[in-house]
Parts: structure tokens; sequence; C-alpha cells
């Protein structure tokens, strides 16, 4: 959770725009709903980014790929190892149901046969984190690799947000606040854009509960669907109940 800091920027534009005995205007700032980093687990180089900054992506799009080579030869590798061990297992099995060997010889095979079947999901999965893919669906805003360089566990390559839904945060006093409950409709208008696309509808979806003592206000979150991506995050808002 983000600190309760109210940044100077917030008293400028906290105030009711217009008459408050009328339907009160509110000014908010645009946020995105998810921000995330793709970072990598292990320490290698990066053999190929497969985005740019600015690209859209869906969810699962592979991005970006790590060194493998190793991690492949060890998956085929422990591929050969599971064909020996059902190969052996296979062969143990009939003999046991032609009771040639004991039952725990054929217990044997068969245990070994799975051990070697669990090595090799280890493998698989050692392999499947050489490839990063897009844990959600959104916009690559910045890249801080490129390829054939050495990256480190958890450092950023790429940034993704995802703004095809946006919040608004608004701040206003508790009682102002009572005209926003939690599921209200929301009329939202931004002056900076064409005028046939400076409006959406959202839902007030969080209230937050602690009041900042030096402005007395409290922070009212607006959530509201954004499919063509027109709204920016840092954008101004102008808050509004929604007029039935």
């Amino acid at each position: 959770m983000k600190p309760f800091i109210l940044a100077p920027f917030v008293f400028l534009f906290a105030g009711v725009l217009g008459s408050q005995a009328a339907s009160p205007v509110f000014q908010g700032l645009v946020e995105p709903y998810r921000e995330v980093n793709l970072s990598s687990s292990v320490q290698t180089f990066i053999t190929a980014l497969n985005v740019r900054e600015g690209a859209i992506v869906e969810s699962g799009d592979l991005l970006v790929e790590l060194y493998a080579r190793s991690e492949e030869l060890e998956l085929e590798r422990i591929g050969a190892a599971v064909e020996r061990r059902a190969f052996e297992n296979r062969g143990a099995q009939n003999l046991f149901s032609e009771q040639l060997i004991s039952e725990d010889e054929a217990l044997e095979k068969k245990i070994e046969l799975r051990l070697a079947e669990l090595q090799y999901e280890i493998a698989k999965e050692r392999l499947a984190l050489r490839s990063l893919r897009a844990p959600i669906s959104g916009v690559v805003v910045e890249r801080l690799y490129e390829t054939g360089e050495m990256v480190a566990v958890g450092e950023p390559i790429l940034r993704l947000v995802d703004i095809a839904t946006i919040y608004v945060s608004a701040y206003m006093t508790v009682e102002d606040a009572r005209g926003f409950p939690v599921g209200a409709p929301v009329r939202l208008t931004f002056a900076e854009l064409a005028e046939e696309a400076n409006e959406l509808a959202g839902t007030v979806d969080f209230i937050d509960p602690r009041v900042d003592p030096a402005s007395g206000l409290l922070q009212v979150r607006i959530i509201a669907d954004n499919p063509d991506r027109l709204v920016k995050p840092g954008l101004r808002a102008r808050v509004a109940p929604l007029q039935e």
C-alpha cells in the first residue's frame, strides 16, 4: 500500500469547482489501474527483446528471451533418462506379472520412473524461467535493457502499465465524501482532451478511512473503463455525481 502522503499539488486541486449548493465538482488525478515491472529470477544475459516502448501487449505474450542453452540441454538429458526408466519399468512390471521378480523390485523401478519424471518437470520449469511473458495486458512504457546485456536477479527489464482501466483519486472533506459512497456512479470529464473523448462514466471504488490531519481531506478513488486508452495517467479529471 502506498504511504498516506498528500503531495502539495493536492491542495491546489482538492477544492470544489463551482457552487456547493448545486452538484459539487471536484478535481482528481488519473492513475493507471496496474503498473508492473517485468524482471528475471535468474542472472544471465538477454538474447531477445521482442517489444519496444509504446507496444501494446496482451497477458502471456513473450516479451523477453534469456540465454537458455544449458537448460535446453539439461531438459534433453533428463528426457532421455525418463525414456530409459520407462523402458525398465515396463520390463519390471512384465517380469513381476510372470512372478520372475519380487514386488519390491517392481516397485523400485516404478519409483525410479516417477523420480525421473519429477526431475523432468523441474527442468521444464527452469527452462520456462528463461522466457519472460507479460503478466498483464497493457502498454510497455519503459525498456531498461538491450539485447546482449547481462541482467541481475530482480532487476526490472521492462515496465508495463494497464490503462484500459483507470483510477481517479480525488481528495475531499469527510462531509463532501458522503456524497460519493462506494458503488455510486460518477461522471468524469477531462479538460485537456478533445470534446468527443473527454468524458467517462466511473464508479466509486474506495474511500480511504484516514483523514489527513494537515488538510482535513481524505481520498476517494474512482474506477472507470478506458477501452480506447485516450485518458492518460497524470491527467486531471473533474469528478461529479452522475445525474439521474
